[in-house]
């Protein structure tokens, strides 16, 4: 599920919704946060390049 949100967040990013991408990120880093850590491990890279891409959109 949290895999799903950061692909989402990515596609409202590149978008150009901002503020979409923002509040779902914010979502997605909840879900991120509740993971065990293995699990976790696996989403990171994943979230790591959203919140970059998310970054760039004004």
């Amino acid at each position: 599920m949290a895999e799903e949100h950061y692909r989402l967040t990515r596609a409202l990013a590149d978008a150009g919704q901002p503020e979409e991408a923002r509040t779902l990120l914010a979502a997605s880093d909840a879900i991120l946060g509740e993971l065990p850590e293995n699990a976790a491990k696996t989403v990171r890279e994943l979230a790591e390049g959203t919140v970059a891409r998310v970054r760039e959109v004004r």
